[in-house]
C-alpha cells in the first residue's frame, strides 16, 4: 500500500509565488519516490467565505479559522498508512488525532513575518505592522512550528525561528533545478528575445511590491540610460513603464522562458527589503548571471566570498552602490559570468540539485 504524506499550505500550488512553486517540487519529488501526496488549501478544505475573506474580523482571524479547516480536512480526508504531515508558514498549528510514533510532523519556515514586518514598516499601516509583527508571527508561526521538526529555507531563517520562537531548526535550503537552470549561449538567448548582442542587459525577476525593493529598479532605470531592462514582474504591473523604449516587460512569465531570461542578462538585480532565501538569486546564479542583491539567505550562501561579495549592497536603499556593483559587471560581464558558472554553480548542485537535496531533506524529516 502507498504511503501517504499530507502538504497543509494557504494556496494551491498552480499560483505563481515562492512557497508555491517550493510545495509543487515537494509533490513532485515525494511521488517520484512513491509516495502517495495530498495537498489541502483553502480551495479545496475551507468554506466559500474564506477563500477570499472580506471583513477586518475575517481578515485577521482568517489564517487561525484555515488552519482549523486543514486540519478538519486532513482528519476527514481518511488518508490511509499517513507518515507525514508537512506544514509551513502560519499554518499547521491544528493536525488532529495523529499518532506522532508512526507519522512525521514537519513545518517549513520560508521566512518570519516578525522580520518581514520590522523590514517594510514604513509601507504598512502602524496596525498592519502590529498584526503582522505579534498575532500572525508571534502567535500563529510560533504555534505552528510547536512540537514538529522545523525545517528552514536559510541560516537566516533558521536563526530568526531560533530567536523569536524559541525552536530549534535544521536548514535544507530549496531544491533547484539545475538541469532546467543552466547556462545557456549569451547570443541565442538574446536572438529569441530580439535583443541586441552588444548593448548591457540588466534583469529583474519578481513583483512591483515595496518588499521586492521595485521602486530601486525604477531609480536605477533612471540613472543608467544605456541599459536595457528586462522587467519579469508577477501580478499588477506598475504604471509609468508601458513605453519606454529600453525596458521589455513580461507579465506572469513562464517557467520554461526564465532560464532564456536569465542567459540573456549581464546582471540581475535584486533590491529586496526582507529576503529570507531568495530563488531569483539561486536561479540566476545557477544560469551563470551575476546578481547584485541586498543580503538574503541566498547570498549570504553563494556570495560570501570576494570577489562576489562586492556585489552585495549592505542597504536597499543604497543606489550609489547598486550603481557602482552594476557598473563593475559591466565593465567586464564575462568574468564575472565565468567566475558564477565556475564557483557558485558547483556550490549550488551540491546543496540544491534534487539529487543532492531530496536526500538531505528525507533524513531530517523523517522520511
Amino acid at each position: 500500500m502507498p504511503r501517504t504524506a499530507a502538504i497543509l499550505t494557504s494556496h494551491p500550488p498552480t499560483i505563481p509565488g515562492g512557497v508555491e512553486h517550493v510545495v509543487r517540487e515537494l509533490v513532485k519529488g515525494l511521488e517520484l519516490r512513491g509516495y502517495e501526496v495530498l495537498v489541502l488549501h483553502r480551495d479545496n478544505a475551507a468554506p466559500r467565505w474564506l477563500r477570499h475573506p472580506e471583513g477586518h474580523l475575517a481578515k485577521v482571524f482568517g489564517d487561525f479559522l484555515l488552519s482549523w479547516y486543514l486540519g478538519r480536512k486532513l482528519r476527514e480526508s481518511g488518508a490511509r498508512d499517513l507518515v507525514a504531515v508537512i506544514t509551513n508558514g502560519a499554518f499547521g498549528w491544528y493536525i488532529p488525532g495523529l499518532n506522532r510514533n508512526s507519522c512525521s510532523r514537519v513545518h517549513i519556515y520560508h521566512g518570519t513575518y516578525r522580520a518581514q514586518a520590522e523590514a517594510i514598516r514604513p509601507f504598512i499601516s502602524w496596525k498592519g505592522y502590529l498584526k503582522l509583527k505579534w498575532w500572525d508571527s508571534m502567535v500563529l508561526e510560533r504555534a505552528c512550528g510547536a512540537g514538529k521538526q522545523v525545517v528552514c529555507n536559510s541560516d537566516q531563517t533558521r536563526d530568526e525561528v531560533r530567536c523569536y520562537f524559541g525552536h530549534e531548526g535544521v536548514t535544507t535550503w530549496l531544491p533547484l533545478d539545475t538541469s532546467h537552470f543552466r547556462p545557456l549561449d549569451q547570443s541565442g538567448c538574446r536572438r529569441s528575445l530580439a535583443l541586441s548582442e552588444h548593448e548591457p542587459v540588466g534583469l529583474f525577476v519578481g513583483s512591483a511590491h515595496p518588499m521586492k525593493g521595485f521602486p530601486m529598479i525604477q531609480k536605477l532605470m533612471e540613472s543608467l540610460c544605456n541599459v536595457r531592462w528586462l522587467l519579469c514582474l508577477r501580478g499588477t504591473m506598475p504604471t509609468g513603464l508601458p513605453g519606454n523604449a529600453k525596458v521589455n516587460l513580461f507579465q506572469d512569465t513562464p517557467y520554461d522562458l526564465l532560464p532564456t531570461l536569465y542567459g540573456a542578462a549581464n546582471f540581475l538585480v535584486m533590491p529586496s527589503l526582507y529576503e529570507p532565501f531568495g530563488y531569483v538569486a539561486a536561479e540566476s546564479l545557477a544560469c551563470g548571471t551575476p546578481v547584485i542583491t541586498t543580503p538574503t539567505g541566498a547570498s549570504r550562501l553563494l556570495l560570501s566570498r570576494p570577489p562576489l561579495d562586492s556585489l552585495v549592497v549592505p542597504s536597499p536603499s543604497g543606489l550609489e552602490q547598486f550603481l557602482a556593483a552594476i557598473r563593475r559587471v559591466i565593465e567586464d560581464p564575462e568574468s564575472f559570468r565565468q567566475l558564477v558558472i565556475q564557483s557558485v554553480r558547483p556550490q549550488i548542485q551540491m546543496v540544491m540539485a534534487p539529487e543532492n537535496w531530496w536526500p538531505h531533506f528525507l533524513t531530517v524529516a523523517g522520511l
